[in-house]
């Protein structure tokens, strides 16, 4: 009798020591953001409709139907009159873009936002222990991670990551990233880098589907402080709880749906086809399977599976792909 009794309080020991771990794993998985901060360009970098029309009228190679497909393109695009272009591109040099260019482009965008970042929330850069740049077009040496660290002296242990060739889901890989990081990083600081380099990467050819980066994609770019620290809880603007990912990479018509490539007279520029909007939402219906069992309540659970069960007995149609098979 007294061995079984030793035994049960031996198997609650390790149950309450295992329950106790989790939670003291759980409490060092946090992940918050105390800051955000997007960028704005000065006001000579100003894309209006008129210093839209300039550029466009430049490339010789364009042709009335060309015209005619970029202003509805831009009309329908909804693009406002408040964007901005990169520097080389309102100066005319789009066509001969440099290093430095480039360069220029991105310190403007990363350490203007992270110098504002540093000074709204009081981190101090020396505080900082992993940092994270996602810019998909412009990957050089020394890396941009490497240019933050050097520009803000940062300490000798930070951990630094550099994201390439991501497209737009480059930032929220980069914010996942840190919060699996912080698994194994204590009472840390992080800084999350996202942007694009637009200058380099502009269009000068005629193709229709390689002229929509033109119009869709704008100067931009923000910068992120997150923490694991409890002790900022109440200053956090966000917690993230919960972050999945799903890459269909290997499906041939979402892979090719957004493609950097050169056309048939060599202008480098970004392929954007029809396919795009569809792997989008496939992505997003893949996505949404693993994230809403993990998010929602257990009663909107429930009562999902008992509204599928009891139009499948009374034989009602069901929307395609759905049932509680869908949400495990």
């Amino acid at each position: 009798m007294e061995l079984f009794l030793a035994f049960c309080l031996l198997l609650l020991y390790s149950a309450i020591s295992k329950l106790c771990k989790l939670a003291y794993e759980k409490r060092d998985q946090r992940c918050y953001m105390l800051g955000y901060q997007c960028h704005k360009a000065a006001e000579d970098q100003k894309l209006d409709t008129g210093s839209c029309a300039k550029i466009i009228v430049r490339n010789q190679r364009l042709g009335i139907e060309e015209y005619r497909f970029l202003l509805k393109t831009m009309v329908s695009s909804g693009i406002g009159e408040d964007t901005y272009c990169p520097r080389n591109v309102m100066e005319g040099r789009e066509e001969s873009a440099t290093h430095q260019d480039a360069l220029s482009e991105m310190d403007d965008i990363i350490f203007d936002t992270l110098d504002e970042l540093f000074a709204k929330t009081g981190v101090s850069p020396s505080e900082i222990g992993i940092v994270v740049a996602s810019v998909s077009l412009f990957s050089p040496a020394p890396s941009l991670t490497a240019r933050v660290i050097n520009r803000y002296k940062m300490r000798n242990d930070v951990k630094a990551f550099n994201l390439s060739g991501m497209g737009c889901s480059a930032s929220v890989i980069a914010v996942d990233l840190v919060k699996q990081l912080f698994k194994t990083c204590k009472n840390s600081f992080a800084i999350v880098v996202s942007t694009e380099s637009i200058g380099p990467s502009w269009y000068s050819g005629k193709e229709k589907s390689m002229m929509l980066s033109n119009i869709l994609f704008r100067t931009g770019g923000c910068s992120m402080l997150l923490t694991n620290n409890g002790a900022w809880k109440e200053k956090a603007i966000l917690e993230l709880t919960c972050s999945v990912r799903t890459h269909i990479g290997s499906d041939d018509e979402a892979y090719s749906s957004c493609f950097q490539l050169e056309d048939d007279i060599g202008n480098k520029g970004f392929r954007l086809t029809r396919d795009l909007p569809r792997a989008g939402a496939k992505a997003l219906a893949k996505n949404l399977r693993v994230l809403l069992p993990k998010v929602l309540p257990l009663s909107e659970i429930l009562r999902y599976t008992i509204n599928h069960y009891r139009n499948k007995m009374m034989k009602r149609p069901a929307p395609k792909g759905s049932g509680p098979g869908d949400l495990s």
